[in-house]
């Protein structure tokens, strides 16, 4: 019985987080809370590289972000709240227990 109540209140605490990201930041926000920092993509250098939707709350700004390969130490952030790293693992890899990693495909 007490595996039961434990795995409904990881259910509902996983269905919140998702519910409260999508009100928090949902999909218009960034149109209706239009960032103010603006930044050059020229102005990102090497190995940075430019992205228009990274920075700020919701990830609305741009930003200079440093891309990190496997095996590399990384962060993982909540846009939501505005954490926004420098520094990220590159596609497809994903930053795992701090290293960034390859996951292989579902399917």
């Amino acid at each position: 019985m007490r595996m039961k109540i434990t795995l409904l209140l990881v259910v509902l605490a996983c269905v919140l987080s998702v519910v409260y990201g999508d009100l928090v930041c949902g999909l218009n926000y960034c149109k209706s809370n239009p960032c103010t920092t603006k930044i050059a993509s020229s102005s990102c250098k090497s190995p940075s590289q430019y992205r228009a939707n990274h920075a700020g709350k919701c990830a609305c700004c741009p930003a200079c972000v440093t891309l990190l390969s496997e095996g590399a130490a990384c962060k993982t952030y909540s846009k939501e709240l505005g954490e926004t790293p420098s520094a990220i693992c590159k596609e497809p890899l994903k930053c795992l227990t701090g290293v960034c990693t390859k996951v292989a495909p579902r399917g």
